[in-house]
């Protein structure tokens, strides 16, 4: 009996410390499943699309110093349309991005190109196809390649910063980072190898519809060893109002086709 005296306060204290080990297990499993569900809910808000399907807008373009207005028009799932005007009257260039190729016209020399999603410069670094395309127009978050939410969220990874209003998303496979708001909106685009480098900025967010806030101010920034590429896009009279455009443009009788590059050589760029 007196061996127990001094046995049972050692139990005693045993238990309370078992049973602080295990409460401290059920915090944390139970923070990590909250933490979880909102990695889920903020990748869910992210891929998922707004209620809108078409969105339009003025737009003032620049392009490595040079600057041009015109026109942006978007029908998801079908068309985006990206126009050059001159003097806002006269449109002089365009670029359709159809799920299946890209149209790029130039009026002023009568010549248009047709091109799969390979051809297009910087291509394999970005990854780029029409889904990709469309996210970055939308301003949502991708993974290249696959356009199923639930296969596209499995290759994406959320970090927690100590910046609250700020939170990264890391694309397993391609190499994208992304930077949100922690809520519905994605702040910036980046991806970097040893020879390449790619940055969208999006900012100036307003209400374009109920639940939906839109950046009305992108900036693009390419850097590879020969060469660099700056584009900010300013945008304005934004409406998601469904309107009555041809998601295909008519190419003219009058109008040659070349290839993409003897096309960006006559423009330019």
């Amino acid at each position: 009996m007196k061996q127990l005296r001094y046995i049972l306060p050692f139990l005693i204290c045993l238990l309370l410390l078992a049973g602080c080990r295990s409460t401290s297990s059920i915090r944390k499993k139970h923070k990590e499943k909250i933490e979880r569900q909102e990695s889920e809910q903020l990748l869910h808000s992210l891929l998922t699309y707004p209620d809108v399907t078409e969105l339009s807008a003025s737009l003032s373009l620049g392009l490595n110093g040079n600057k041009v207005s015109g026109q942006l028009r978007m029908r998801r799932g079908h068309s985006i349309q990206i126009s050059a005007s001159l003097l806002g009257l006269m449109e002089v260039a365009r670029i359709e991005f159809l799920p299946d190729m890209v149209v790029v016209m130039d009026r002023v020399h009568n010549l248009y190109s047709v091109c799969h999603y390979a051809d297009i410069p910087y291509r394999n670094e970005l990854g780029l196809d029409f889904d990709v395309v469309q996210s970055i127009l939308w301003n949502r978050i991708f993974s290249p390649g696959f356009t199923d939410e639930s296969d596209a969220a499995s290759r994406l990874m959320v970090q927690k910063t100590e910046d609250k209003s700020t939170c990264l998303i890391s694309d397993l496979e391609c190499g994208y980072l992304f930077q949100t708001d922690g809520k519905s909106s994605l702040d910036a685009v980046s991806k970097r190898t040893q020879d390449f480098s790619f940055k969208l900025n999006y900012s100036r967010f307003n209400a374009v519809s109920a639940n939906f806030l839109y950046p009305t101010e992108l900036t693009f920034n390419i850097d590879v060893p020969s060469n660099s590429v700056n584009v900010s896009v300013n945008l304005s009279s934004v409406s998601t109002e469904n309107r009555n455009w041809a998601d295909r443009t008519q190419v003219s009788r009058r109008m040659k086709q070349v290839s993409l590059d003897e096309l960006l050589d006559y423009l330019n760029l």
